[in-house]
């Protein structure tokens, strides 16, 4: 398309601080309107951002001729509909993970996106982080030798838990909330991206006591098997008091490799640490940045993301994290429910 990018955002929780600034940061972009859940709404945070345009319902701005792309920012539960509204008017889509709140409508959304041969693109930020490079690029020339466990530890305090608020991130799956939508869903994704399919899983959820009205689940303990053979243990929790942060930890025969994260900015602030036999100590790749001299990471990993996004949309050449990582996601934790409710192994062998 002649002439920069035209960005229309849709929610200004997550549109406002991440998707804002992320699209700015490429310079083929121009945000060009905001949509809040009232014009008032929006207009207020337009005015603060300097966005020329504001509405008050996502139909307006989906069809706005002053909007060429769409980036949806809202609560899983509402996402496809403006999505596939977006994808029917010829405009590509920047989503947010989870897509949706089942697999039959990241399915729909899949095969619209498909047909319309239109870009499309879900917001899986770890894939784009420096550290996370580097552990990839050591697994990918066999620095650990044969894998032999992965465990996954992610505890910390969401504002919503810290303070009993009530919302739909701290709702049922049904509206989209719950711990394995925020944060397992992540993790799904990037084990996938380093280490190969998820073949079977089993899980064990856990609402908190004590905190009123708070319904989705906020501990989610869960037991994989990769197509390789790897067991992997997972241990998530959002309503962790002065919890130790994110930690991954992959061993194999010939070494280790930790990424761990304790500050409070989710995809800045990692630490990448390899140790090998022959070494028998770790040494450090990446530092823990302080959090004061960097911007907000999200906007940072988000900002990347972007940029593989806008190419897409420029030059036509497909790029990742599409709908079909969104899709294979949400088939993920759909089965993760499945297998809480069973008490079973579920099988989620690559379709």
């Amino acid at each position: 398309m002649g002439g920069p990018v035209k960005v229309g955002v849709v929610g200004i929780g997550f549109g406002q601080q991440v998707h804002v600034p992320a699209f700015r940061r490429n310079k083929e972009c121009e945000v060009t309107a905001i949509c809040a859940t009232t014009y008032e709404r929006a207009r207020a945070v337009a005015d603060r951002l300097g966005v020329p345009k504001a509405h008050g319902r996502w139909q307006d701005l989906v069809s706005d001729p002053e909007v060429n792309v769409v980036a949806v920012a809202t609560p899983p539960a509402i996402q496809p509909v403006i999505a596939l509204a977006a994808l029917e008017q010829g405009k590509p889509v920047f989503c947010e993970k989870p897509l949706a709140t089942n697999r039959e409508r990241t399915a729909e959304m899949l095969e619209k996106a498909k047909r319309s041969g239109i870009a499309h693109m879900v917001d899986f930020e770890f894939v784009v982080i420096d550290e996370w490079l580097q552990a990839k690029q050591l697994l990918g020339v066999g620095a650990l030798g044969q894998l032999r466990h992965v465990s996954v530890n992610w505890h910390v305090e969401a504002y919503a838990h810290r303070k009993n608020l009530k919302s739909w991130k701290t709702g049922t799956a049904a509206i989209g909330g719950g711990v394995l939508n925020a944060a397992v869903s992540h993790t799904f994704h990037y084990l996938e991206w380093l280490l190969g399919p998820i073949c079977k899983l089993r899980a064990t959820l856990s609402t908190p006591r004590g905190q009123d009205g708070l319904a989705g689940e906020a501990v989610a303990i869960l037991t994989l098997e990769l197509a390789k053979g790897v067991l992997v243990s997972i241990s998530v929790s959002n309503c962790a008091f002065m919890g130790t942060g994110h930690r991954l930890e992959i061993y194999g025969d010939d070494g280790c490799l930790l990424l761990e994260n304790p500050t409070s900015d989710y995809a800045a602030g990692f630490q990448l640490r390899h140790a090998t036999r022959e070494s028998g100590r770790f040494h450090s790749i990446g530092g823990i940045r302080g959090e004061a001299t960097i911007p907000d990471g999200r906007v940072v990993a988000v900002g990347k993301l972007v940029d593989r996004f806008i190419n897409w949309v420029q030059t036509g050449t497909p790029a990742v994290p599409s709908f079909q990582e969104g899709h294979r996601n949400q088939c993920l934790v759909d089965w993760a429910r499945e297998a809480h409710r069973t008490g079973q192994w579920i099988d989620v062998s690559v379709f």
